[in-house]
């Protein structure tokens, strides 16, 4: 049974992991400073030990880490054994960072799309569209289609995850940006489709009714509990308690079954390409 690790405590290493790296700074360097072992510190890193609030500031000291920064990553320590982890607008961003290392930490991801293209698969053009029904300016949409681009190169890295999308007819069929924008979004999910770790799994209309969840993404990691990762307009956030995941690997198997096959995905996005391509 893999063991569970808390989407703070998990996301908290990384952070720590990526401030030590930005400093310049060596785990040899950072124990000798602290007068602590070397093993600490990379148990620290690797999450196989929670660490003081002490100790973080302490690290945060050495690494130059300041205000509101500072302040944030000792309340994520202060709060690290809580169940889950939820932030509600507009503190999406602070989730931003642990999203981008569950993705690339993770062996497996599953993505469930009801009404729009998840963001590991949207093109540029998608992107910005769907954006627009927001509330940001234009600098922060192209900052957020500009880190969703980034994101994607974990699909395609040397030892990329398994992944697979379930997307609703509903995502596919409506507008956004106009029939071109779409007609290259649909052209996309067809060529990603054709990668050996990728798969796109259509739900038609005419399958009917299912449970819905919403969108989410689902992490599996090579020895730790899996994470959920759920996204609403009024809060998003992370998900790590074993019945919580147990819901969503129970959801999961039920969109397998109400789901097209990938050959049968493939040939119906084909279709839906063409009805683009023809208005």
């Amino acid at each position: 049974m893999s063991e569970r690790l808390p989407a703070r405590l998990r996301a908290l290493a990384s952070e720590l992991t990526r401030l030590r790296e930005q400093a310049g700074l060596t785990t040899r360097q950072v124990a000798a400073r602290m007068g602590t072992s070397i093993a600490t510190i990379n148990r620290t890193e690797n999450a196989k030990r929670t660490p003081s609030v002490a100790d973080v500031a302490t690290m945060l000291a050495i690494y130059g880490v300041t205000g509101a920064e500072r302040t944030r990553i000792l309340t994520m320590v202060e709060e690290v054994n809580s169940p889950g982890w939820m932030e509600v607008s507009p503190r999406f961003t602070h989730l931003l960072k642990a999203l981008i290392d569950f993705e690339s930490e993770a062996i497996s991801i599953v993505n469930f799309g009801p009404s729009i293209v998840p963001g590991l698969l949207q093109t540029p053009g998608y992107a910005r569209a769907i954006t627009k029904t927001g509330l940001l300016d234009e600098s922060q949409r192209e900052a957020l289609v500009s880190a969703r681009m980034d994101r994607q190169k974990v699909l395609v890295k040397l030892v990329a995850p398994r992944y697979i999308a379930f997307l609703d007819e509903a995502a596919l069929r409506r507008p956004y940006g106009g029939q071109e924008v779409m007609a290259n979004q649909i052209r996309w999910l067809m060529d990603r489709a054709k990668l050996p770790n990728m798969e796109i799994r259509v739900i038609p209309f005419r399958h009917g009714g299912y449970r819905n969840p919403g969108h989410f993404a689902m992490f599996e990691f090579e020895r730790t509990s899996r994470i959920v990762y759920v996204e609403h307009d009024g809060a998003s956030g992370f998900l790590d308690e074993l019945d919580d995941i147990n819901l969503f690997a129970h959801t999961t198997s039920g969109l397998m079954k109400v789901a097209l096959g990938s050959a049968d995905s493939v040939n119906f996005l084909a279709r839906i390409l063409a009805d683009y391509e023809r208005s």
